[in-house]
This record gives structure tokens, C-alpha cells and sequence, in this order.
């Protein structure tokens, strides 16, 4: 009770009021996207029983006096899933990041990015690794769990895994001992090692970088790097993590890299800028997940995220963008699933203009929701947990001012949020 309290006193003063639900509660719908039908209902009551759905209909009246969140006027959804975050890094010099600020107060950072994250309608997330900060992520996951801070569920991949050498800060005497930013691992026998000591730190998720620019830049017109790993150190890695329930994100850009990465069973590829349109085939065939992060590499062009960049890193990055937007227009030929995720920091709380671009390059408007509900619940794991407004899951629910399906520039409007059956947004005059 002595928690609650303090919970609810902590989220006053930080301006975001939290309403902890009754048992029993009911949301009306004006338009509703479930996560798993095309069709979106008009007039529908959601009921929920403590943290799940209990009952949706369409047309019904709540009973008499029953608690009534009226949203009738508004589109609703589940919750944004973001497939590819970094919660405890933040926008700024790179190097400052690892250097100069402490595990501790990265995770400070954290909690302040995850509070963003909830409060824009992304109410799940994966991340994948958060140079510098420790134990930041797997601690946020805990302590969004036990209700100490807002945020979303997390699913945490800890650190990457990495050849020796292949992903470091760049540009220091090679007389320095610098911390290491991932867990370095070669061979076989070394990858099955680094993912048991992984799963006994708890990570959620496993994710290794297949090929790396910090080792070695292969062309100076784009964005490429040097691959990391043999066919049967991957095999190794993949392995052991399957044989530990978790799933395995593999950091890609090239098509040669993808080809290796879905003949070893990675479960998704990571960024994939430069895909031939037979791999995407491949990976519908296997059911291995596209998360294309479009927005990350607009934002570092632009100079968005960590330092300003050169003349001539914003020329090579102008073509990577192009490069990598054609790879995306050539998966939406193919069967591929594709699901929502940013990788991006710079700028928490607008991971949902991901969304945007993926329509603006293509995908319908339906199958964009889809990424960012259904199909991210599958490819995390969650798919009896989340992703779908339907009795029996999580009430993680969202409310957008305006429809997504006719503009996708609803999602950058969320009017309120739900998680667990907690409200943590609610229409200004509500």
C-alpha cells in the first residue's frame, strides 16, 4: 500500500498522473483496431478486469454506474510495440556517453526515455543494447514490473555480441584500455558461452552483430561493414540461444550477411539496408522477421542523433538512406513480415514516425498497425501477452486523435494510454 502510494505521489509531481484501475472497468470505443482483424469497429465496449481484457463487443451499453473511460470519440488500438529501441542512450556525443557518464546515470536517462515512450502509445519494447550503462536495462525492466517508474515492458538483449574487436569506440591510441561497449566472443565454443552467461543475467532476447563498420569501413559511398562471423560460429549462437527459449536479432546490412544469418535461423534481421528481393523471400519461407529501423539513418543524416555529422558523411549517409528505402520498397513485394522498430534515441517519445515512413514508402496503412502490434508480439514471443485487443490479454490500449488507416500521421497524437490495465494518459479535459 506504502508503494502504491508513493507511485502515485511520484507520477503527480512528474505530471503524469497514473489511474490505477478497479476490478472491473469499461472503455468505449469510436473506432477500434483489434490487431489481429483489417476490419476496424465502430461503437465498441472493452471491459476490463484488473490488467487483461475481459470482454469486447460491439453495439453494448456498460451497466449502470460502472466505471466508463468515454473514448468514443477517438481511435483506438493496442499498444505500440517498438522491436528495436536503445532506452538508456540519448542524444549527444557518442564517445561522452561511454567516457563520461556512469552506469547510474544512464539509467536515470533510461527511466526518463521510458516514461516518454509509455506516455506516446508504445506500451512494449525490445531493446537491443545500451553501450556503457551495465545492468540499466535488465533493472528499468524490473522496475517498471514492480511499479517503481512508468514505462513500457521491456524485453532486454543486455549487451550485443561481438568478434573481438569488431564493435569498439573509434579513433583512440591504441595504448588506451577502453570499455568495452559489447561481450566479445569468438569461435564456437566462446558464442555458446556468451549466451549462457547472458541468459544467466537475464536477458529476455540475444543480439549479435554480424558485420560491423567499427571493424572495418569496406566503402566510403555507404554505410558497410566487415563481416564478424563464420557460418558455424553463428550456427553456435543460434543454437544455444533456442535451446535457451530466446530469440536471436542479428545485426545486418548486407544481403551476403542476411543470406548467412537466415540459413543459421536467426529469428529477425536487424536494419538490412542492402537486401536482394530472393533473401526476403527466403526469410517469408523460414518466418524470419524484417525490422528495417528507416528512421534512425534519416535522423543521423540530418544530425539528429549523436554528434553533427561531415560534409562527407552526410553525402555517404544520403546514400545509404536512398539505398536502404529501395531495399524496404523491394521486401514489400515479397511475403516478408515486417515489423516495427526505430533504433533510434535521439528524440524518445516519436518512435510511432517509423510508422510513418513505412506507409510513405509503401506499406498500406493496415499492415503498418499490424507491424506494430500483432506481428511485433509474435516476433518477441508476446502474442499471448500482448499485441491484440482481445479477452484474456494485457489491457495495453491506445487512443489516437484521428484515424491511422486514412492518415498515419494519427499515431504522433496519442490522447491516451493504457498498460496493465493502468491509465497513464488521458484526453486534456478528461
Amino acid at each position: 500500500m506504502v508503494l502504491k502510494i508513493f507511485v502515485l505521489l511520484a507520477s503527480i509531481l512528474a505530471g503524469t498522473l497514473i489511474f490505477a484501475q478497479t476490478e472491473t472497468s469499461y472503455i468505449k470505443a469510436g473506432r477500434l483496431f483489434d490487431g489481429y482483424s483489417k476490419e476496424n469497429a465502430a461503437q465498441s465496449l472493452i471491459k476490463i478486469s484488473g490488467s487483461q481484457i475481459a470482454e469486447v463487443s460491439q453495439g453494448a451499453l456498460p451497466p449502470e454506474s460502472a466505471p466508463v473511460t468515454d473514448l468514443s470519440a477517438y481511435f483506438l488500438m493496442p499498444g505500440l510495440i517498438d522491436a528495436h529501441t536503445h532506452i538508456a542512450l540519448h542524444a549527444g556525443n557518442y564517445d561522452d556517453q561511454i567516457l563520461r557518464e556512469t552506469p547510474e546515470y544512464k539509467a536515470i536517462y533510461a527511466s526518463v526515455n521510458a516514461r516518454t515512450t509509455l506516455l506516446s502509445g508504445v506500451t512494449t519494447i525490445r531493446d537491443m543494447g545500451n553501450e556503457g550503462s551495465g545492468f540499466a536495462d535488465i533493472a528499468l525492466r524490473d522496475a517498471i514490473n514492480n511499479g517503481l517508474v512508468p514505462g513500457p515492458r521491456i524485453l532486454a538483449s543486455i549487451q550485443p555480441v561481438t568478434a573481438t574487436g569488431a564493435y569498439a569506440l573509434l579513433g583512440f591510441s591504441p595504448y588506451l584500455t577502453l570499455p568495452k561497449i559489447a561481450y566479445e566472443a569468438d569461435g564456437p565454443y566462446e558464442m555458446r558461452r556468451r549466451v549462457r552467461q547472458l541468459v544467466q543475467k537475464g536477458a529476455d532476447v540475444i543480439k549479435v552483430y554480424l558485420e560491423t563498420f567499427e571493424k572495418k569501413q569496406l566503402r566510403r559511398d555507404i554505410l558497410s561493414g566487415a563481416m564478424n562471423y563464420t557460418f558455424e560460429e553463428l550456427s553456435a549462437i543460434v543454437n544455444e540461444a533456442h535451446m535457451a527459449g530466446l530469440k536471436v536479432a542479428a545485426h545486418v546490412y548486407s544481403d551476403s550477411a542476411a543470406q548467412m544469418a537466415v540459413k543459421a535461423g536467426v529469428n529477425s534481421i536487424e536494419h538490412g539496408l542492402y537486401l536482394e528481393t530472393a533473401t526476403f523471400e527466403q526469410m517469408a519461407a523460414r518466418q524470419i522477421c524484417y525490422v528495417p529501423t528507416l528512421i534512425v539513418y534519416q535522423l543521423w543524416r540530418d544530425g539528429k542523433i549523436l554528434e553533427p555529422v561531415s560534409a562527407q558523411k552526410k553525402a555517404m549517409l544520403a546514400e545509404t538512406v536512398n539505398r536502404h528505402t529501395a531495399t524496404f520498397k523491394k521486401a514489400l513485394k515479397t511475403k516478408v513480415k515486417i515489423v516495427f522498430g526505430t533504433d533510434t534515441f535521439a528524440l524518445p517519445g516519436t518512435n510511432a514516425q517509423e510508422l510513418m515512413l513505412m506507409v510513405q514508402y509503401g506499406l498500406s496503412p493496415v499492415d503498418a498497425l499490424f507491424a506494430a502490434t500483432r506481428d511485433a508480439a509474435a516476433l518477441l514471443g508476446l502474442a499471448n501477452v500482448t499485441g491484440c485487443i482481445r479477452p484474456g490479454l494485457a489491457a495495453d490500449i491506445v487512443a489516437f486523435d484521428g484515424n491511422p488507416l486514412e492518415d498515419m500521421t494519427a499515431v504522433i497524437r496519442p490522447v491516451f494510454v493504457m498498460k496493465d490495465g493502468v491509465i497513464y494518459r488521458t484526453p486534456k479535459g478528461k
